[in-house]
């Protein structure tokens, strides 16, 4: 197994730029390591010994060798020192895959750099993102003994990320489950919908991290079986029922990116009062609570998910929101860490947005007050 992975290590260093470090320059990316190498693996060592005849170091994918040289074991849920590592499909640029690397760099130093994360960035080539597949399923049936090939490696029922490329998005995966021994967590981001080209593929970025945030204070373990019930999903807001994990995420990056060099000083407004805009008559029209909407309602529960963190942190604070709930989750679930830090359940919070998302478009937008100067900057 260890000389596999090893040989395996080797080939993707051939296949694909691999991430140790973020940076901006192509130099950054042809020259960086992998967070998977270990300056204590040998891999043409496999008697169990050493020179010295002691005990060969058993390997691990959680030991990393951090910036300052120091050595680290990635624990789930604790900020650590190991960068993602991260995978590009052969048609995809190291500007993008660089570009990537750059806002995710923002948002891990916003809200805490967590892992292991395994980053993939498809671009428009089928046959390449089907190479990518090949290469991540290489990867863990070296790394996890109990890697299934049949299940977790794409298949005829299952791609991994193909369909990206005529389907475009971008998405989080969490493998903490039942079954596998090596945990992790897997960022996709492609080249449609937004493109890297669009200044929109920034606060995407951002957007997919702060689920990596969300997701890394959870620690309970899913079976894999979507009919089986899982403790992650009630902890993220609901089973199918986005409002509060993409509200979360989409306010937080939209929140945070706002606040970026050459971003215009209205911007964070401009995009409430557009997703105000898309979603005010639809979500008032109907009488579907915000936390029972699902992925398929007609009602954009993103937009009015946004609504609702920027309703709630505007009451009770960003701090009470990232670091009290998120703090409290794992050990009290949402219905409890939700009413210890907002100081009301989640019914009666529900309830009031309700009331306040009710009035009025130009009401509910004092909410976000123009800012005075009235000179913007214009994005890139």
């Amino acid at each position: 197994m260890m000389k596999r992975l090893a040989v395996l290590m080797c080939l993707l260093f051939l296949m694909a730029p691999l991430s140790g470090c973020f940076g901006t320059s192509e130099e950054s990316v042809t020259d960086n390591t992998s967070i998977v190498d270990d300056a204590s693996f040998d891999e043409n060592n496999t008697t169990g010994g050493n020179q010295d005849d002691q005990p060969t170091p058993v390997f691990s994918p959680y030991d990393v060798v951090c910036p300052d040289g120091s050595n680290e074991t990635v624990q789930w849920g604790s900020v650590t020192c190991a960068a993602p590592v991260a995978f590009k499909a052969a048609d995809v640029s190291n500007e993008t895959l660089n570009l990537t690397l750059e806002w995710y760099n923002i948002a891990s130093a916003e809200w805490g750099n967590f892992g292991p994360v395994e980053l993939f960035i498809v671009g428009e080539n089928v046959e390449a993102a089907k190479d990518l597949e090949d290469l991540f399923c290489e990867r863990h049936m070296a790394l996890d003994d109990n890697w299934n090939e049949e299940w977790d490696c794409a298949n005829e029922n299952y791609q991994i990320f193909s369909h990206y490329t005529d389907e475009g998005g971008a998405a989080i995966s969490t493998f903490k489950r039942t079954y596998i021994e090596y945990d992790f967590m897997m960022m996709i981001m492609s080249a449609k919908y937004p493109g890297p080209s669009e200044d929109d593929y920034k606060p995407v970025t951002l957007h997919e991290y702060f689920h990596i945030f969300q997701h890394s204070h959870i620690s309970d373990e899913c079976t894999g079986d979507s009919r089986d019930t899982c403790e992650r999903d009630s902890k993220m807001g609901g089973e199918n029922t986005p409002w509060f994990a993409e509200g979360g995420a989409e306010f937080m990056a939209q929140s945070l990116y706002s606040e970026q060099d050459g971003v215009g000083e209205n911007y964070l407004r401009e995009v409430m009062q557009r997703k105000l805009e898309t979603s005010q008559e639809g979500y008032n029209a109907q009488s579907t609570s915000l936390d029972q909407l699902t992925y398929s309602s007609e009602v954009n529960v993103y937009d009015v998910g946004a609504w609702f963190i920027a309703y709630l942190i505007h009451h009770e604070g960003e701090d009470a929101f990232l670091n009290g709930f998120y703090g409290d989750l794992d050990g009290l679930g949402f219905d409890a860490a939700f009413e210890d830090n907002f100081n009301a359940t989640k019914s009666e919070y529900l309830a009031d947005f309700d009331a306040f998302f009710a009035q009025p478009a130009e009401d509910v937008m004092l909410l976000f007050p123009e800012a005075s100067t009235g000179n913007d900057e214009t994005t890139e």
